[in-house]
Parts: C-alpha cells; sequence; structure tokens
C-alpha cells in the first residue's frame, strides 16, 4: 500500500544526511529549491526559509569546482544519476568539502519532475586522511635517515619533496648557514630554479629564523612588518609561508621553509609538522658533522623536538619512540622499546588512555585532552593525537602518536586557588559562547555571584579561613551546574557562570538552586554563608562588555536591597 506524504517528509527530515529537493527546469538559471531537511540547515548554516525558491548555487564560490559541476549538469541534462565532490559554502562564508549523489524522479510518463540531492560534509574525513599521509611522510624521511648511509643531498632532498606533500605549498627549499648567508642547497616545486640562492642573515625573514632559531609564520609578506624586501619575496611568490629552523644540540645550521602565492596558505598543524621535518634534517646534519656518534645509532625518530613522538604496534607495543620519552619517564630509549604501554606508562595512566588508544587501532584517527598520572613523570595535561597506520590490505599495522605537554597551558587558565577557569580563559569562552548563540539564535545567560560579607570573614578568621570558604563556595556551585554551563572566578569573592541554551527564567531557575545549595550547609570554623547573584540575558547583537555589565549592576541591585537573593 502506499504510504502517506505525511510518513515521507517524517523520513526525510530525520535522516542525517542533507536532503535537497528541486524542481526539473534545467534552462538557465536552472533547478530551483523546492524542499530542504533540518540536516541541510544544520550542515550549510541557511534556513529552509532562505532558500526555498532559488538555485542551489547559492551554496557554491571561487573553490567550488567547474568541472564537477559542468559533469552535474550534463547528467542531469541526460537524466542519468550524478556523484560527486566539491567545496561549497556555509552561510557564515565557510568553506566545506561536499560530497553528493544527484538522482532524478520521474513521473508515470517518464518525465523528469525533481531532483533529489542527498549531500554529506566530508571535510573532516579527508582532514584526518591528510593528517595520516602527514605524518606517513615525517616518518618516511625519518627512516630514510636512518638508512642513507648519511647521503646528505638525498636527505635534503627528500625532506623538501616531502615538505612539500605535507603542506601543500607552492615551493619547499633547504637553505644552510655560510658566513653570513643562507644557502639555498635543496630546492623542490616553485622553487626549482632557485638553487644556489643567496640570502642575507640580516635581511631576511629566513634569517631571522636562523637568528632567533624559532619556527615563524607569514600570512602576508606584503604587509609583515618582518619582511624587509617585500618585493623579492613577491617575486619569488613567497606570499605566506613557514620557516622552520634546523637546529640540533641548540646549533643552527639553516632554515628548512615552504612557502605559497597566496595568503593565509598554512596553519598551525603545518607548522608543527614543518617543526618535526626540520628537526629530522637538522640531526642528520649533525651526523654529518659528526659532532656526536650516538646519534647515528638512532633507528627511526629523531629527537629534536620537544613532544613525544612514538610508534605503537597491534599488540600496543612500543617499536620506536623520540628521545623526549627518556626525559618523561626517566628511561633510556632501549628499555622502552619492545615494552607495553602500561609498562611504560603504569596501569593508572593506561586506563587512561586505553579507550582512545583502541580506537585508534581499530582504525579511527583520535585527537584529545587528558590528565594523565603517569608511573614515573608525574601528572601532566597532555594534548594526544593518534593516527592509524594501514597497510596495503586496509588492515591496521600500529598506531603513530604524538602527544603534547600541555600542563603550563593549562595552568595558564586556571584560577590558582579553586582551580576553576580564571577571568581571561572565560571571556575567550563566553566570545565563543555568544558567536555560536548567534548562529544558532540561542538564548546566553550570565551570572554574577559574590559571596555576603566576605570582609568580616576575612576580618574575624583570617585569610587562610577565607581562602578555604572561596574553594569550598567553588566546589558547591559546580556541583550545581550542567556539563554546558562554566563557571569561573572573577575576582576575589566573585564568581561568574556562563549558561547557554536557557533563557532568563530558567537562569533565574539556576540562580536560586546555586543561592539555596551555598546557604543550606554551614561552612567549618565560619558558620552560615550566603551569596548575591545578578542574572542578565544577552541580546542577539549585544556586546560581552554590555552583558557584563548589565549582570554587575543585577548582582549590586541584589547586594543593595537585602543580599542573599537573585535580582535580574
Amino acid at each position: 500500500m502506499d504510504l502517506p506524504l505525511k510518513l515521507y517528509k517524517e523520513t526525510l527530515e530525520h535522516i542525517s544526511e542533507a536532503i535537497t529537493i528541486t524542481d526539473a527546469h534545467i534552462a538557465p538559471p536552472g533547478p530551483r529549491i523546492v524542499y530542504v531537511n533540518r540536516a541541510f540547515e544544520a550542515m550549510t548554516g541557511y534556513l529552509r526559509s532562505e532558500v526555498l525558491g532559488i538555485s542551489p548555487r547559492i551554496l557554491q564560490g571561487p573553490s567550488s569546482s567547474q568541472e564537477v559541476l559542468k559533469r552535474l549538469q550534463d547528467d542531469m541534462r541526460k537524466g542519468i544519476s550524478f556523484e560527486g565532490e566539491t567545496y561549497n559554502y556555509r552561510k557564515n562564508g565557510t568553506v566545506f568539502l561536499m560530497k553528493w549523489s544527484v538522482t532524478p524522479v520521474k513521473d508515470s510518463a517518464g518525465q523528469i519532475t525533481h531532483f533529489v540531492a542527498v549531500q554529506r560534509d566530508i571535510t573532516e574525513q579527508r582532514e584526518r586522511q591528510h593528517r595520516r599521509e602527514q605524518l606517513e611522510e615525517v616518518t618516511s624521511i625519518q627512516r630514510m635517515v636512518v638508512t642513507s648511509n648519511l647521503d646528505l643531498q638525498r636527505v635534503r632532498e627528500k625532506v623538501v619533496e616531502a615538505a612539500l606533500a605535507m603542506t601543500n605549498a607552492d615551493a619547499a627549499v633547504v637553505a644552510e648557514a655560510e658566513g653570513q648567508e643562507l644557502v639555498y642547497r635543496a630546492v623542490e616545486g616553485a622553487a626549482k630554479d632557485s638553487l644556489g640562492l643567496r640570502l642575507l642573515v640580516s635581511r631576511s625573514l629566513s634569517g631571522l629564523s636562523y637568528r632567533k632559531q624559532e619556527v615563524l609564520r607569514c600570512d602576508n609578506s606584503r604587509i609583515d612588518n618582518r619582511v624587509e624586501l617585500k618585493e623579492a619575496a613577491e617575486k619569488i611568490g613567497f606570499i605566506s609561508g613557514i620557516l622552520a629552523p634546523l637546529v640540533h644540540e641548540q646549533n643552527c645550521y639553516g632554515v628548512l621553509k615552504v612557502y605559497s602565492s597566496k595568503p593565509m596558505a598554512f596553519n598551525e598543524e603545518d607548522c608543527q609538522l614543518l617543526e618535526l621535518a626540520s628537526g629530522t634534517l637538522a640531526s642528520a646534519l649533525f651526523n654529518a658533522a659528526a659532532f656526536d656518534t650516538e646519534i647515528s645509532r638512532r633507528t627511526l625518530l629523531v629527537d629534536s623536538f620537544p613532544m613525544l613522538v612514538s610508534y605503537i604496534d597491534r599488540e600496543q607495543r612500543y617499536q620506536e619512540m623520540n628521545a623526549a620519552y627518556e626525559q618523561w619517564f626517566d628511561v633510556i630509549a632501549s628499555e622502552i622499546r619492545g615494552k607495553y604501554v602500561w609498562e611504560v606508562l603504569g596501569n593508572e595512566a593506561y586506563e587512561t588512555v586505553r579507550p582512545h588508544l583502541s580506537k585508534a587501532l581499530s582504525g579511527e584517527s583520535v585527537s584529545y585532552e587528558a590528565r594523565v598520572l603517569y608511573r614515573t613523570g608525574g601528572e601532566r595535561e597532555i594534548h594526544a593525537r593518534y593516527e592509524p597506520h594501514f597497510l596495503s590490505n586496509g588492515s591496521v599495522a600500529g598506531v603513530y602518536a604524538v602527544i603534547w605537554d600541555m600542563t603550563k597551558n593549562k595552568q595558564a587558565e586556571l584560577d590558582f586557588l579553586t582551580g576553576i577557569f580564571n577571568r581571561r580563559k572565560f571571556d575567550e569562552i563566553v566570545t565563543d559562547a555568544l558567536k555560536t548563540a548567534t548562529r544558532y539564535e540561542q538564548p546566553v545567560t550570565l551570572a554574577m555571584l559574590d559571596i555576603d560579607y566576605f570582609k568580616a570573614v576575612n576580618d574575624y578568621h583570617g585569610h587562610l579561613v577565607g581562602d578555604q570558604v572561596i574553594k569550598e563556595v567553588s566546589q558547591r556551585i559546580v556541583s550545581m551546574l550542567r556539563n554546558t554551563d562554566t563557571l569561573a572566578r572573577w575576582g576575589g569573592e566573585e564568581f561568574i557562570i556562563l549558561s547557554p541554551g536557557i533563557n532568563v527564567e530558567q537562569g533565574i531557575q539556576l540562580a536560586e538552586r546555586v543561592r539555596k545549595t551555598i546557604g543550606s550547609k554551614a561552612f567549618a570554623e565560619v558558620g552560615p554563608i550566603t551569596i548575591s547573584i545578578g542574572v542578565a540575558q544577552w541580546f542577539p547583537g549585544e556586546t560581552l562588555s554590555s552583558l557584563q555589565a548589565r549582570a554587575d549592576r543585577a548582582l549590586y541591585m541584589a547586594k543593595e536591597t537585602g543580599r542573599n537573593k537573585v535580582c535580574v
């Protein structure tokens, strides 16, 4: 029997992939949209009411493939199904890679009445694939270093080839120091004709990277004040680029750089990968100079970068690792190689990383942050990335693991007394939250809290007791909040709560629960403590400073009208 039309529509609304239905008018200006589902709105940022009756070309832009779009038009004219990929544009202007299929719908007479497009955002999938390829390129350089018998020029050439592939740059160069100049020793891509080129250390961005021994990123040489010879840079096609010094054992041998004729061509991940490649080349140069024979016995990974880099096989045993492991765990690399992960990290740390490692060994790219207590090396806040190593038959042979120590960065975000976010970090979080609220038209509520008569607590009981009260107040507040709420210490005895997705009435209810929780149980040595709270709901388009000012005025009202209350 025929299913009711409403059931078809409900089914389309709950499909996770974006669905677009157009009419069949192929002649210019082309088909018009007659239906999109919710997944289309989420993927593109356009509301249904904004796209009905207009052409799907609204999603296209400069990066959209004209070749693919022409093939789509040809297939539609022929009345056959189409599949393809191209870059599209969301309403906010951001670009995403879309894979889609278009199928003609015919009536009983065989005439095409509509086209149905099924669309999927595959940007993240392709980025994960690209990251795996990048890490494999770095590892291939490292493998080649230990099997090349110090054929230094081949090392240089392999590095620039890989740097080009890793970053999608137009050109890659190895420039080594010679007196007061940097000389191009290996070139690739658009720099092919520049072998032997000489740059003054004192007047070039390459020289600045060499002198400071820092990775530098230039987003636009036309406006970057560090680029002294702007015309010369533009002449060779250097508009944006990354420059990584070749440093080993505090000796700088030169610079590895990539560049593009387009501005803003590189990101922070490109910088990290180039740093890895430059470390490999620096180690080879160190070898060639015979400063130390120890480095020649390294097998796969070099030691010139501070993050942990390793290869873990399918049985979860370390096969290769860099010297950072020796520094973190106070053990030489030879004692780690071949051991199981839990033997090196300790059982508690292993239980933290185990689910992420298992995912990677099942074929997923994994990126996560965690607080890990290692068997040796203490407790650290880490950012980790695992990339599966696929064999030609599709099976996973192991995992490339890169671990960054984020402890200092995390500590900089937290209030030293309470362990919750500090004011600077809160400003970053609320700024991002307001952008999200603007995009999805969601409410946001802000609450300012102040401990009543706190000066009397300090004066009578002392600052140590006062600090304990502040810590316990923060703990009680945290216990009342949702996972999506954010608490920060605003200063002294003041706190602030960000609550996305709730309106002012719900914000008042949350504030009342917090107020009652604080006052429900006496504090040791002090007795009962109360708080006053000011609540304000964000208006679309309102600045952060205005929102905070209104919440602060509401708090002042609560203090002036008796304390231990919530005001709006």
